[in-house]
């Protein structure tokens, strides 16, 4: 008899899990297919998420992943096509505030040079000056007196005696007139050539010669002619006819000329 299994043929639930071979359809049939179902195939399979299987045909040995099923379109960010010269214009902006800025700092840093250092001073030419000689007048008596104090206690003489006595000469009173006159030569040539002026003279803005004729030998000689010419006049008439002809007749005599701060 007929086995009844001959007939029978195992058919699987699902198609395409390889239990049995797909017929093949006559190349007839797929060329009566229009060329946009032909077209469409391959959209379809991406569609049916089919092409993750043929992916892992490829390689089975690599795990299949999880991909999304159409590639999407990823943008790169665009820089900004700006214009060159709006670059440019805005590295001149920063540069000219640059420049701006450390000319700012300059003149700063020059402003407080200029507030460090005093202003030059400004001299013009001037006379005899009856307050500033009243001055140095009173210090030359205090540094005479001084002298006359430790010459009298060192000889153990009386000055009072010696000088009321007539029959003393003279002698005494040049010897006592020559030490207020030798303490003023001190006084006058010391002050002037080292500072350039005397106490007095400093007091009312005065001085002998111009700052940068300090310590020069020019200077120096002209100040002990100066004063030398001072001494032989008697110390009063060069300084009273100066103060009358409104001129300083010292310092035309002997080059070092007396000036005022103006």
């Amino acid at each position: 008899g007929m086995d009844p299994f001959e007939e029978f043929e195992f058919k699987p639930l699902t198609d395409g899990l390889g239990f049995h071979k797909r017929k093949s359809q006559p190349s007839s049939y797929l060329s009566t297919q229009p060329e946009t179902s032909r077209s469409q195939i391959p959209d379809l399979i991406k569609d049916q998420g089919l092409e993750l299987i043929e992916e892992s045909s490829a390689d089975p040995l690599r795990s299949p992943l999880p991909r999304k099923t159409r590639q999407q379109n990823i943008k790169l960010p665009q820089l900004p096509t700006e214009n060159l010269d709006n670059g440019s214009s805005a590295v001149d902006e920063i540069l000219k505030t640059l420049q701006k800025n450390r000319r700012f700092e300059l003149e700063n840093e020059k402003a407080k040079v200029m507030a460090a250092t005093p202003p030059k001073e400004v001299y013009k030419a001037s006379f005899w000056s009856f307050s500033a000689a009243l001055l140095d007048s009173m210090l030359v008596t205090a540094a005479g007196l001084l002298c006359l104090i430790i010459l009298l206690v060192i000889t153990k003489t009386d000055l009072v005696s010696s000088l009321t006595k007539p029959d003393t000469g003279v002698m005494i009173y040049f010897a006592t007139g020559s030490i207020f006159a030798l303490v003023s030569v001190i006084y006058l040539i010391t002050n002037r050539i080292f500072v350039g002026c005397t106490p007095g003279e400093w007091a009312f803005d005065q001085r002998v010669g111009l700052p940068e004729q300090l310590n020069t030998i020019g200077y120096s000689s002209r100040i002990l002619l100066r004063t030398l010419v001072t001494v032989v006049t008697g110390f009063i008439l060069l300084p009273l006819a100066s103060l009358l002809l409104q001129k300083d007749l010292a310092g035309e005599l002997s080059g070092a000329k007396l000036y005022k701060k103006s």
